[in-house]
């Protein structure tokens, strides 16, 4: 479901993952095709009376299985198992009749602030924190796991190895990471007539559930507007993939016509905010951290939606404020509110401090700074902390 975009700075093991995600979904050498390719005939579904997994397909799901134990154990997977269960109850939702004895559905959020999703073959989809904080609520969601659901029942990812096994083994020096796992999964993961019968399939599925159809076309539009902001240029692998911009009309295009009666549906707005809420914060802090102020501040501001009091959310704000170096005193202002807000809260005292440092402010600093120390005694920037200390007790007043 994601643009092929790469990810800055992709939490902890990501980067590993993804690499290994991407030999996965294309089969072992990650072959691409640089001309064009006969498709390789398709296959029943796994739904399909008698199914029985064929010798390639085997191989495929076992490195499946061993892709979700070292996603599990890498650190590039939130451990909320809260999120886990609700992402897990609504992909069994949506799976289709029979699907479910089949696949081993679960759901794992990777700590990544890119818009990505993806499925293995044999049921586990990843999803990225990035893509949960730009959805809207439930509807849309659905939208996307059931996108990611029907390439695992329709068996795509064996499909597309039988069709690219003999290309051109293009793995050397290809940028592997969260972006070109997008690439390998989702938006340019399969090819036109995959991801078209994928998007059509997925709206029959929410349709199905209950869920407003209406919502269909809005992830592919943050998907969209997220390309724009970054100014990144879609970098499609293969020539017959479709651009966004037609997903969104082809989207459109059947709500418009066979689901001209569908004026309603469940969007589960309510649910959805409830469920992913900690991860709008956790996201907007890994934006910061990639120094993408914009969007962090976004998120900051998203969550102060859900909780006006956050003191780690006005934080964020100040952080991204001080370090775009021309906004000191709105920085001094939100570190201020967070304080009082939150004296417990580390990470303001420790913004107040670095702030007061640049004013001058030696007795404002120090104090917010000891402060910092005692309230995170572990703190592992403690080292440099205790330097700043020292350089404002060395300084003139």
């Amino acid at each position: 479901m994601s643009a092929a975009i790469p990810a800055p700075r992709p939490g902890r093991g990501a980067g590993r993952l993804c690499a290994a995600a991407a030999a996965l979904l294309l089969g072992p050498g990650c072959i691409i095709p640089i001309f064009p390719t006969a498709r390789a005939e398709r296959v029943p579904p796994i739904t399909a009376p008698g199914f029985k997994l064929a010798a390639d397909e085997r191989r495929l799901w076992h490195e499946a299985s061993e892709l979700d134990t070292r996603a599990r154990k890498s650190g590039a997977v939130l451990d909320d198992p809260a999120l886990e269960r609700y992402l897990v109850g609504i992909a069994r939702r949506l799976a289709p009749p029979g699907a479910l004895e089949r696949l081993d559905v679960r759901v794992r959020v990777i700590e990544s602030p890119a818009l990505t999703a993806f499925i293995t073959p044999d049921g586990a989809i990843f999803i990225s924190m990035g893509l949960l904080s730009r959805l809207d609520n439930e509807a849309q969601l659905a939208m996307v796991l059931g996108h990611e659901l029907t390439h695992a029942v329709n068996r795509h990812s064996l499909v597309e190895y039988r069709t690219y096994k003999g290309g051109v083994d293009t793995t050397a020096g290809m940028p592997f990471g969260l972006g070109h796992l997008g690439t390998q999964a989702a938006v340019t993961g399969y090819s036109r007539d995959l991801e078209a019968e994928a998007d059509e399939q997925a709206l029959g599925l929410l349709a199905a559930g209950g869920w407003d159809v209406r919502e269909a076309p809005c992830p592919f539009e943050h998907l969209a507007a997220w390309v724009k902001d970054e100014k990144i240029e879609e970098p499609y692998t293969f020539a017959t993939h479709p651009r966004l911009e037609e997903r969104i009309e082809s989207t459109r295009k059947l709500v418009r016509t066979r689901y001209a009666g569908r004026t309603s549906g469940d969007r589960g707005a309510e649910r959805y905010r409830q469920a992913i809420r900690e991860v709008i914060l956790a996201t907007a802090r890994l934006d910061l951290s990639a120094g993408r102020f914009g969007p962090a501040e976004r998120g900051a501001d998203a969550y102060l939606l859900l909780r006006p009091r956050s003191a780690e959310a006005l934080t964020v704000l100040a952080d991204a404020a001080r370090q775009q170096g021309d906004r000191d005193d709105r920085a001094l202002e939100l570190y201020r509110k967070a304080v009082a807000l939150d004296p417990a809260c580390p990470e303001a005292e420790r913004g107040l401090g670095l702030a007061l440092s640049r004013r001058n402010d030696r007795a404002g600093a120090r104090a917010a700074l000891r402060t910092y120390l005692k309230l995170a005694p572990a703190a592992v920037d403690r080292a440099w902390i205790e330097g700043e200390l020292a350089d404002l007790d060395r300084r003139k007043p």
